[in-house]
């Protein structure tokens, strides 16, 4: 998987399989404002107690296959791993949101590639919405550890931008292609069964905000 080689800035897409994200990266892939610009698809491996990361990393894989095959938008795929799966013995209630850890990892990939200019985020009109206070909170604490971590480097910064803030989470499950839609994950703890693919639990709380749209298993 190539780059395009352009003048245009490049954008960092933070890449979960999730609906929002997924939102994302097709805004990137189909939207005229978006085209000419370099692409970076980064997937982090988030290993925790939710143990979500097999059932991810599949979702991540299909619907990246499926925009290499159907699509002519050329694009880098990177990834990493971020574990706490050590945090067990400190029976500690918090660990660290997926938003921080998506402000990280993106902090440090933009402070080694000089050329990204824009973070693309999962960020809605749901969100906003539903989300209240506390998700502006955890909004504005990911920024600061984005801007913490690139606090040394000189010029300046790239910034966040939001390419589905305008929809709802099922707006952008209607405009996503079925096969792609079909592949997306959401589940906070999924249910494995030897041999079969992961199923979504139906009981917690991203389940509960799409069952009224989203297929109840995957």
């Amino acid at each position: 998987m190539g780059e395009n080689v352009n003048s245009k800035p490049t954008i960092l897409c933070m890449y979960s399989g999730g609906i929002d994200s997924t939102g994302v990266l097709h805004q990137l892939m189909t939207n005229e404002k978006y085209k000419e610009h370099p692409l970076i698809v980064h997937h982090i491996h988030i290993m925790n107690r939710e143990n979500r990361t097999i059932a991810e990393a599949a979702a991540v894989n299909s619907i990246l296959s499926y925009y290499q095959k159907n699509t002519d938008r050329k694009f880098l795929v990177t990834e990493s791993t971020f574990n706490t799966r050590g945090f067990a013995p400190l029976r500690s209630n918090r660990f660290p949101f997926d938003m921080d850890v998506c402000a990280f990892f993106a902090g440090n990939i933009c402070a080694a590639r000089k050329d990204i200019e824009y973070v693309a985020m999962g960020r809605t009109k749901t969100d906003i919405e539903s989300g209240g206070n506390n998700f502006m909170y955890r909004m504005k604490r990911a920024q600061a550890i984005f801007k913490s971590v690139l606090s040394l480097e000189e010029g300046t910064l790239p910034q966040y931008i939001f390419p589905v803030l305008d929809f709802s989470k099922e707006e952008i499950w209607d405009f996503l292609p079925e096969q792609v839609r079909n592949n997306t994950w959401w589940c906070r703890r999924p249910v494995y069964e030897e041999g079969k693919r992961p199923k979504a639990c139906g009981k917690c709380q991203t389940c509960n905000d799409v069952k009224d749209f989203a297929n109840a298993g995957v």
